[in-house]
């Protein structure tokens, strides 16, 4: 959020450096041509209009430019302010559901209830979204590079993906923005058991030239579209089948990290190369 205050301050300077800047040079020009000597007074008379008429176009509008600017960072700041008490609110009660859900999961029969596991689904889902939409709000906004396990992020995923076999083959460091790699992991995990009905998913790390190549196989139905579009574009959703938003947003994140990703044709489930920076452990 400070790197959006501060661009919109740039642009409230800009401003104010512009209408100085163009109205100093208009004056100095029409004082100039009014201490001409050589001219008619007809000519005075038609600068000093002129010049008058320009003088005050550039104030009016270079003053309500700086104004509106002024008035659209202040927008910019309470925009923040009720995304950073929305999103709060939200993941505080939202992290309340889990907790309670948690507490009846100890109970053996009551975990066995079909109604209970889709409650546990939908909360995990409801907080998949929230971070969805916070990240895609933000998508302009610097993300803080530091190192981390592959380990590590799965680790934190797996009690949100319990009946998700997941096996990870070749464990990595990365270096990226540890919160928004998790959300791209959680919405690849997401599309495995929601779209492509998986119960596994294998990870492998590889060398792939100064980077790590981290690839994804799910077991599930795979992808029966144009995988060209999958991260490029919103689908139009059908039926059961989503609308992608979730693999578009994973894609942005991993470009602002100075990665990429591809959408792979597999013999089964569904596969995904990811490259971004890093080694292996």
């Amino acid at each position: 959020m400070a790197k959006s205050s501060w661009r919109t301050k740039i642009k409230t300077v800009l401003a104010l450096i512009w209408l100085i800047l163009t109205f100093s040079t208009v004056a100095w020009w029409l004082v100039y041509s009014l201490k001409r000597t050589d001219i008619s007074d007809a000519a005075h008379r038609m600068f000093a209009w002129e010049g008058s008429i320009l003088l005050a176009a550039i104030l009016i509008g270079g003053g309500m430019m700086t104004i509106l600017t002024y008035k659209d960072e202040q927008r910019q700041h309470r925009l923040q302010f009720f995304f950073s008490t929305f999103s709060h609110d939200i993941k505080t009660s939202i992290a309340r559901l889990r907790l309670q859900a948690d507490v009846l999961e100890e109970d053996a029969e009551q975990s066995k209830n079909p109604i209970f596991k889709r409650l546990i689904y939908d909360i995990t889902r409801l907080e998949l979204q929230l971070e969805n939409s916070l990240l895609l709000s933000n998508l302009e906004e610097g993300f803080f590079t530091e190192e981390f396990s592959l380990s590590s992020v799965i680790k934190l995923l797996r009690n949100d993906f319990s009946d998700l076999k997941i096996e990870l083959n070749q464990d990595a460091f990365i270096k990226a923005d540890k919160r928004a790699f998790l959300s791209v992991i959680r919405n690849l995990f997401q599309n495995s058991v929601l779209h492509g009905k998986a119960d596994s998913v294998q990870i492998h790390a590889q060398i792939d030239a100064s980077n790590i190549q981290i690839s994804f196989l799910d077991n599930g139905t795979g992808f029966q579209g144009d995988l060209q579009k999958l991260g490029e574009e919103i689908l139009q959703s059908q039926g059961s089948r989503g609308n992608g938003i979730g693999l578009l947003l994973s894609k942005h994140l991993i470009n602002k990290m100075n990665g990429h990703v591809h959408f792979r044709p597999s013999n089964q489930g569904f596969k995904t190369d990811i490259q971004i920076p890093g080694r292996l452990a």
